[in-house]
């Protein structure tokens, strides 16, 4: 199963447009047979991903991207390697964009593209036939020796990830996060790995002890090494000190052939925006002051809010993509509860620990 899809992928990174083929002549090119011509247009397009022509770092599990002005529903990418063999896939619109604003011409590649490799992918739409040429980068090689990750945790600094749903209107939330995320890896076994998920201090990456840990060891979670994936499973997160519930989250990265750090991370799930108001109040960073309000606002860019467990309809889907971890020799430990741990100052006030007076920082 491919990660995230990339309805949403790099939405919010700079668009630079590097094509090969800067020409707007019009074109009749038949991108299959199924579009037999295309009625010249005078749109534009711009290359998202890869991000510009000769990109040397294209993550092997991402899909190409480019928007366009006009007759996106007509395009398609044709996708080559550098020896011109064509790479089978589907082209498919993101529509889900601001009334007036580019469409996204997106293709999936039927499976991973291949690491450290070139290859060339061509726009057909009515506007002319541009392309862009790039490089994947090596990660998607297999590791060297899967045991090597064993004991090894890896800080996810989730500050430098791009929200790219809802785009911009969440990207603020990321600076008050009051924690990273560390994953430890306690097994190695075939297809799976069986992992532990805390929360660790932003500043610190201490652990923070007064958020429950999340063991996680699916089968299968490692079926496509060196790419792993998790969930769904609920994440707890403190936002501005307000703790605060990525549900039904997913989540993948793929590890380097040495097993140093991780990357092309991705993290989708869905919050409640009465907890984010309720968390943001006062800090100037939502456009809305209320959850009917926010949920308003990104229902006119076409991503309207869900259902949550409760039945109301305020939950909005969140997907961040470019996280990594760096691995270090720090460890985490697994904690059962919130806010009930001998190190948790925040346990003393919770009359759900019935250990709390028994924990030293409760005695002061």
């Amino acid at each position: 199963m491919r990660p995230i899809q990339t309805i949403i992928l790099l939405s919010t990174i700079g668009c630079n447009s590097g094509f090969n083929d800067a020409s707007t002549e019009p074109s009749t090119t038949a991108a299959t047979e199924d579009t037999v011509s295309l009625t010249p247009c005078n749109a534009t397009a711009t290359t998202i991903a890869p991000a510009s022509d000769g990109q040397t770092n294209f993550f092997y599990r991402d899909d190409i991207v480019f928007t366009v002005t006009d007759g996106a529903f007509d395009a398609q990418v044709e996708l080559t390697l550098d020896d011109g063999s064509p790479v089978e896939g589907t082209t498919w619109i993101d529509d889900q964009v601001e009334d007036g604003a580019p469409h996204r011409v997106v293709f999936t590649p039927d499976t991973s593209l291949l690491p450290s490799t070139d290859y060339s992918a061509k726009l057909v739409y009515c506007g002319g036939t541009p392309s862009v040429t790039f490089q994947t980068s090596a990660l998607g090689n297999q590791i060297e020796d899967p045991e090597a990750l064993l004991g090894w945790t890896y800080i996810m600094d989730l500050s430098a990830a791009k929200i790219v749903r809802p785009g911009s209107t969440a990207q603020a939330m990321l600076t008050l996060l009051d924690n990273d995320l560390a994953l430890k890896i306690n097994g190695v076994a075939g297809d799976t790995l069986d992992i532990t998920v805390a929360a660790v201090d932003a500043t610190t990456s201490e652990q923070d002890t007064c958020v429950p840990s999340l063991e996680l060891g699916t089968s299968g979670n490692f079926a496509e090494a060196p790419t792993f994936e998790v969930g769904p499973v609920d994440v707890p997160f403190t936002l501005a000190g307000y703790t605060v519930m990525l549900y039904d989250s997913t989540a993948s990265a793929t590890f380097a052939a040495n097993g140093s750090y991780f990357a092309g991370g991705r993290l989708a799930g869905s919050m409640d925006a009465r907890d984010i108001v309720a968390a943001l109040e006062g800090r100037d960073v939502l456009p809305a002051e209320t959850p009917e309000a926010l949920c308003d606002i990104l229902a006119n860019v076409k991503l309207p809010c869900d259902t949550c467990r409760d039945g109301q309809p305020f939950c909005l889907n969140l997907e961040a993509a470019g996280i990594s971890g760096e691995a270090r020799a720090e460890s985490v430990e697994h904690i059962e509860a919130s806010n009930c741990h001998e190190d948790c100052v925040t346990s003393c006030e919770n009359e759900a620990c019935d250990q709390a007076d028994e924990f030293e920082v409760c005695e002061a």
